[in-house]
């Protein structure tokens, strides 16, 4: 796990080494064990190292090939490592180091860019290929997005990098405030498109490459899910059992492979304690769990994550954390992740890296688990309310309640119903948070053809697989830069076991009926009359066929219990402590913040008593807060309004 930067073609004329080599250090948190520069045919390669496998000097990086015509730059991990390098070394291939990095670059001169059908691992990379008949350069993003690599196109040339600071300090102008990153902000706490808050600034494909010659730029999509999205065969409860179950261990035993010490955040949900428990099987020594959480009542799930442990006999160690360490961190943070936050619980994540990091370098995290077996159960369970929106509209019983999710909408297509229900700001409240002199709509259109495509790609698929789909391909963005952030940004390496390839693509084989299970023929009877917020966790098991596998492993009381996210008390600290603080936030007239929000409007929230009392509303308030605190923070790179 490091920081990459490079920058090709006349760009290079127009900064020097020293340059460079300064905005290279900008990402010295991602690698602080070793750092790497040098100019390769006219273009910069530079590699801060966060030393994980292999912990002698032969990880340095850019690697070369023994020609010294091929440079590789990687951030990353590639877990099958071993193998292939047996593979290799049987077919004549030689290694002198014990990393990753030289299987990874050893691959690609025996297979091509082939090779990366081969790896099981995250990994964002660039290889320089100056070989006679070659002369390329690609640029590879690893398949679900769970490494970053930002890059800039201008006609002078490329600047690639896994953070935006170093683009930003390289590029030498300022740019734009991105208008349709601000509106994705809003609608859904993360950019949907492969774009930064800087216009000009975007972040790769997951899944595809540059490959980038003299003749010009292709991007290539290597991996997509859609062609594992099959679910006509029903091949039973078992046969699903032992697949999740088996590629789980494989995927955790995977994850497990470091020089480093590591360990697990233990939240308590299902997921966690899961990955903790199976970790567990897998050595001898306690595993080291950490949870955090605030000391308000409600907010926190110590109890459980501490039954998992003394379960499990883990190292472990729960965090409390303040409203005056959680405000002072915030604003840290955001120039970490060269974004506003998405969601409050990124403070919270980032301190706990930063106490953990004392103890390991490696740890192991549950994302990913709800977006492919179902764990959104309201959301995904909604289907029905749009396919039975005509008879709920009338019922007595659910009319009211209708009327109170809805409106009165009438949903014509199931993007229009999914759209509503995804978007985390509604319109009436997001058309008063945003500044009027900007015409949102075109933007808005942009947003929704993003999940038309997606909805597109599984056209064969019925709206519930559809929302799952892009859940994974779209949503799961968010939740991976988040961990990426809050545990780069202290020198650690997050794993992500549910987001290995092999288990995704077998979880869009397995039938929905397996993951949102009717609890009886009663139940699912029952549920027709009732819409889905009724229904979710009263008449079904959302992430059945995973907690089915956790039987084995967890108690009932973990398993089944009510979902709970990870709350934050930001409604009794923005209607009560720290309502001040942000009203003087907002009072920065030459915040750049104002040319897309309407600030009285939002002064008028911070002002009403029942904010205390709506952690909904106070949510966006922070929204708010966050984006005036980036551009604030990075004034210096936004053109003025």
């Amino acid at each position: 796990m490091c920081g990459i930067l490079a920058t090709f073609g006349d760009i290079n004329h127009n900064t020097s080494d020293n340059e460079f080599q300064k905005a290279l250090a900008l990402q010295g948190h991602r690698g602080p064990n070793d750092n790497g520069f040098e100019t390769f045919h006219g273009s910069r390669l530079g590699h801060a190292r966060l030393s994980i496998m292999d912990l002698t000097d032969s990880g340095h990086q850019p690697m070369f090939s023994d020609c010294h015509k091929v440079a590789l730059i990687f951030n990353g991990e590639i877990y099958n490592f071993k193998e292939l390098k047996a593979t290799l070394s049987l077919e004549g291939v030689s290694f002198s180091s014990q990393s990753d990095t030289e299987v990874l670059l050893k691959a690609y001169l025996h297979y091509g860019i082939d090779c990366l059908e081969s790896f099981i691992g995250m990994f964002a990379f660039i290889i320089v290929d100056k070989r006679p008949g070659k002369d390329c350069t690609y640029v590879v993003r690893d398949r679900l997005g769970i490494k970053p690599l930002f890059y800039y196109q201008s006609e002078k040339g490329y600047i690639f990098s896994s953070e935006v600071k170093s683009i930003l300090a390289l590029a030498k102008r300022k740019f734009p405030l991105n208008k349709k990153t601000v509106s994705s902000y809003f609608s859904y706490r993360y950019s949907i498109l492969d774009e930064t808050f800087f216009e000009g600034i975007q972040n790769l494909t997951p899944g595809s490459y540059l490959h980038i010659t003299k003749e010009g730029t292709k991007q290539h999509k290597y991996w997509q899910l859609s062609d594992y999205v099959d679910q006509s065969e029903d091949k039973g409860e078992e046969y699903y059992l032992n697949g999740v179950e088996e590629l789980l261990h494989s995927s955790i035993k995977y994850r497990m492979i470091s020089d480093v010490p590591f360990g697990a955040y233990l939240s308590g949900g299902v997921d966690s304690s899961l990955v903790t428990a199976i970790m567990s099987k897998y050595t001898q020594a306690p595993i080291k769990t950490y949870t955090i959480g605030f000391s308000e009542e409600g907010y926190n799930e110590f109890e459980y994550a501490d039954c998992v442990a003394k379960l499990y006999q883990t190292d472990h160690k729960a965090i409390n954390i303040d409203a005056t360490e959680y405000f002072s961190t915030l604003n840290r943070l955001i120039t970490y992740k060269d974004a506003p936050l998405s969601v409050p619980n990124e403070v919270p994540l980032y301190l706990m890296s930063k106490e953990l990091k004392k103890d390991i370098t490696v740890v192991l995290s549950g994302e990913g688990a709800d977006e492919i077996f179902g764990g959104y159960g309201r959301i995904f369970r909604s289907s029905d309310d749009f396919i039975n929106q005509n008879s709920l509209k009338e019922q007595p019983a659910t009319s009211a309640l209708f009327e109170k999710k809805y409106g009165q909408q009438v949903f014509s297509t199931a993007l229009e119903h999914f759209l509503f229900n995804y978007s985390y700001t509604k319109p009436e409240l997001k058309h008063n948070l945003l500044a009027k002199n900007v015409d949102w709509q075109v933007i808005e259109n942009e947003l929704n053809q993003r999940f038309e495509q997606s909805f597109n790609e599984v056209p064969e698929s019925d709206y519930q697989t559809k929302m799952m789909y892009t859940f994974e391909t779209v949503h799961l963005q968010g939740l991976l830069s988040r961990v990426d952030t809050t545990t780069m940004a202290t020198s650690v390496e997050a794993r992500v076991p549910f987001v290995d390839h092999r288990l995704v693509e077998f979880a869009f084989s397995i039938p929905n009926k397996y993951k949102l299970k009717w609890n009886s023929t009663k139940d699912q009877t029952l549920a027709k009359n009732k819409m889905a917020d009724q229904n979710s966790e009263a008449h079904d098991t959302p992430k059945y066929i995973l907690k089915k596998v956790g039987e084995k492993y967890l108690p009932d009381e973990v398993l089944y219990r009510k979902k709970m996210g990870f709350p934050v008390p930001l409604d009794k600290w923005l209607g009560g402590s720290f309502a001040e603080q942000a009203k003087q936030i907002l009072s920065d007239n030459s915040n750049n913040a104002n040319q897309v929000i309407d600030t009285d409007f939002v002064l008028s929230l911070l002002n009403d008593k029942d904010l205390a009392k709506n952690h909904s509303l106070a949510m966006k308030v922070w929204m708010v807060i966050n984006l005036f605190t980036f551009c604030d923070t990075y004034k210096c790179y936004l053109e003025q309004y």
